[in-house]
């Protein structure tokens, strides 16, 4: 039987990509004697990255403030049923002092202490575009970039961080990211969707955050 030579490249590409998939996500695991005693954490309200402002559409602001109250969900959904972290609403952030909202790490230091907490979480949104079109059939995909750092109480010191950014691409279009891809089926995700997808994969990556 012959193949076409697109199939070919196809099965070609693919065997690569599995024989190299054991060796290309190997990474330096943190050992648990290298962890600092964080037995409590404080969640912040995700909050909307403020530099790039003035370039943004009405549109853009829009769905922006929107994908701030998801995330928000979404990582209580994600902490759901852990009593080591506490999640502060937008009322409680701001009954703080308010140079806790002007230098952030220095926040983080003060919330954490002001909440008996031994570590507090900031998530940045930087971008929340929501698709056009169903999920078989679309104009433009949806779009998603956020970042977190987990900042420790006594020193100030970044102890975990991450960042998500992803424009939905068809499944095909990305070899090395085939497997992620293909869990989520052949579908197109809503952006809501592709933020809990993203949530998952970088809030495991912190040994203090994963479930």
């Amino acid at each position: 039987m012959t193949f076409c030579k697109p199939y070919t490249i196809f099965l070609a590409s693919l065997t690569a990509l599995i024989l190299l998939s054991g060796c290309a996500r190997t990474t330096a695991q943190v050992q648990p004697e290298e962890l600092l005693p964080v037995k409590t954490i404080v969640v912040l309200p995700v909050e909307i990255d403020l530099e790039s402002q003035g370039s943004r559409s009405p549109k853009e602001t829009q769905q922006l403030e929107k994908g701030q109250k998801l995330v928000d969900a979404l990582l209580a959904e994600y902490f759901s049923g852990r009593e080591d972290i506490a999640l502060l609403t937008a009322g409680q952030r701001d009954a703080l002092e308010k140079d806790m909202i002007r230098c952030r790490t220095t926040a983080a230091v003060t919330i954490c202490r002001t909440q008996k907490a031994d570590a507090v979480l900031l998530c940045t949104l930087h971008r929340f575009t929501e698709r056009e079109g169903t999920e078989y059939s679309i104009a433009s995909p949806a779009s998603v970039a956020f970042e977190y750092k987990l900042i420790h109480a006594d020193t100030g010191q970044t102890i975990c961080s991450g960042m998500f950014n992803e424009t939905q691409q068809p499944l095909l279009a990305n070899m090395f990211q085939f497997f992620t891809k293909a869990k989520r089926g052949m579908k197109w995700l809503s952006a809501e969707e592709l933020a809990r997808d993203g949530i998952k994969q970088k809030i495991a990556d912190c040994p203090y955050l994963k479930k």
